[in-house]
């Protein structure tokens, strides 16, 4: 908003600016008789205030040296106001990116279970949104800037840095130690595995997912550290798939994650110690509305649409479809 508001600043000091500087060059050729490169020169002396001599001569013209002075105080004052905006617009914008580096910094240092996401670009963004809607805490990082500005309204609070994610540093800036997961999506693939491999020695218990345009890369991100890998081009093809034989699936699948009354997801969440030996019906989900436990997941196998009296143990998934509210609550009970 400061940028803009400079921006309209500095336009009109201009006009203002080439408005006197138009006076000046009319009066002074008026005075002068018509010689117009020589008023433009008194012009351009008198608002620099270099002085030098007169070039047109006024000593015998009162009204002449009254309006060099009212071009004097007016145009200098219009000068040094355009001069003054124009050192803003890089002074204040460096102070600014400052102030704001360190304060994110210093928020970001605090957070916890916390998802970064490694690059802006139309996957990226993608997974932020995704990630702002189900209300989990996130993090935007990026090497070049004008991708994090213009963020749309569900990310507009939310904390980001500019940096390479390549570097150690940067991404410990990015509190990679403390955080839940990690989303490589830049538009290189040698740069995601730079960053996959950086951040597995980073942190040894982070879940990365990373973006590969080529599938042929998939041994290589996983002895790197990758848990997943995800190649949009074979998601898309298998979308396309689906949309032809399947369309109400499809359908059904996509309303449910972009209805604006009622969003929408499949969750997860783990049972903490307090209801482990409890059955599901102890969980209480029907006060829950619009939630429906789908299946359970433990020791790497699946329960589908379990028993009331199923008893749970610590660690167990439950598989939902819900809301995002409804998985916050649900998971500050019984995590």
């Amino acid at each position: 908003m400061w940028l803009i508001d400079v921006l309209r600043r500095i336009k009109l000091a201009g006009v203002l600016f080439l408005t006197i500087i138009a006076i000046g060059t009319v009066g002074f050729s008026y005075f002068g008789h018509g010689q117009w490169l020589n008023a433009f020169y008194m012009t351009t002396l008198t608002l620099t205030t270099i002085g030098f001599h007169e070039v047109i001569d006024l000593s015998h013209s009162p009204a002449g040296r009254i309006f060099t002075v009212f071009i004097a105080f007016s145009g200098v004052g219009i000068f040094t106001y355009f001069v003054s905006n124009v050192a803003a617009l890089f002074i204040e914008g460096d102070i600014r990116r400052s102030f704001y580096k360190r304060k994110m910094e210093k928020k970001i240092s605090k957070m916890e279970d916390h998802y970064i996401v490694c690059g802006l670009g139309r996957v990226g963004r993608t997974i932020a949104e995704e990630l702002a809607i189900t209300k989990r805490d996130l993090v935007l990082a990026d090497v070049a800037q004008e991708n994090l500005e213009d963020l749309p309204e569900e990310l507009a609070n939310t904390p980001w840095l500019v940096g390479d994610c390549t570097d150690e540093e940067f991404l410990e800036h990015l509190s990679i130690g403390s955080a839940k997961g990690i989303f490589i999506c830049t538009r290189e693939d040698n740069t995601n595995l730079v960053i996959c491999l950086t951040a597995r020695q980073l942190s040894s218990k982070i879940k990365i997912v990373v973006r590969s345009k080529d599938i042929h890369l998939s041994n290589k991100l996983k002895r790197a550290g990758a848990d997943n890998i995800i190649s949009p081009n074979h998601i898309g093809g298998i979308r396309m798939a689906s949309e032809m034989m399947h369309p109400s699936v499809t359908s059904f699948l996509d309303d449910m994650t972009r209805n604006a009354s009622i969003s929408m997801r499949i969750e997860e969440i783990a049972i903490g110690e307090d209801y482990s030996g409890k059955c599901i019906s102890d969980l209480n989900l029907g006060q829950y509305e619009h939630t429906l436990l789908l299946a359970v997941r433990e020791d790497g196998a699946y329960d589908y649409i379990p028993v009331q009296n199923r008893e749970l143990k610590k660690g167990s998934q439950l598989i939902l479809m819900t809301t995002p509210e409804n998985r916050q609550a649900i998971e500050e009970r019984i995590s």
